[in-house]
């Protein structure tokens, strides 16, 4: 977790303030499953009220994979191998965001399937958030290969084989985050 001894902001919380915090995430997530109607606008499209959810849960993944790569550095020899304690940590805590992602998208959909899932409306706003999303990952691609050539020495401890991988993977989470909020200012400013 972000708290842990590791964790930005470096407070260890300890097993039962980690369960004590997944636990106020299920209940929020169970909350938001059955009160979904007072959660959202009323005049919420189905894509919208996704978009929210994906917001959401891809910056919990987001923060998560932040701290993991700025541990990895320092792990030393253990940065190479694929089952270090960070990853382990990473990727279960990754996998429950996605659980319960996928829950509450479930409940969403099953709440709102009398309505219009995609009207013409809602494809325009995605493949524009889709160009948003592309436009920024060639962006921060552009910027990564220009630190690489002018500050090749001072980039060295992050140029391992498993960090710049999780730096991929990273950016995806970023394209994926950043298309998701677009759709959600998009839906505000047209329903404003």
């Amino acid at each position: 977790m972000f708290l842990g001894p590791d964790g930005w902001l470096g407070i260890d919380i300890g097993p039962v303030g980690a369960a004590a915090v997944d636990a106020a995430l299920w209940l929020f997530a169970i909350h938001l499953w059955k009160h979904q109607d007072a959660a959202f606008p009323a005049d919420a499209p189905p894509a919208e009220r996704l978009a929210w959810i994906a917001v959401a849960f891809v910056s919990l993944i987001a923060i998560h994979w932040l701290n993991f790569l700025l541990m990895l550095p320092d792990l030393g020899a253990a940065t190479d191998q694929i089952s270090n304690p960070a990853w382990r940590r990473f990727v279960f805590n990754a996998c429950m965001f996605i659980f319960a992602w996928i829950m509450i998208a479930g409940a969403v959909r099953w709440g709102t399937h009398e309505a219009v899932e995609l009207d013409e409306r809602d494809l325009r706003i995605q493949n524009a958030a889709g160009r948003a999303g592309g436009g920024l990952t060639e962006g921060l691609i552009i910027s990564i290969i220009t630190a690489l050539a002018t500050q090749s020495e001072a980039l060295a401890p992050w140029m391992r084989p498993f960090i710049v991988a999780n730096a991929l993977v990273g950016l995806l989470i970023v394209k994926m985050l950043a298309e998701n909020v677009y759709i959600v200012v998009r839906y505000r400013r047209e329903c404003a």
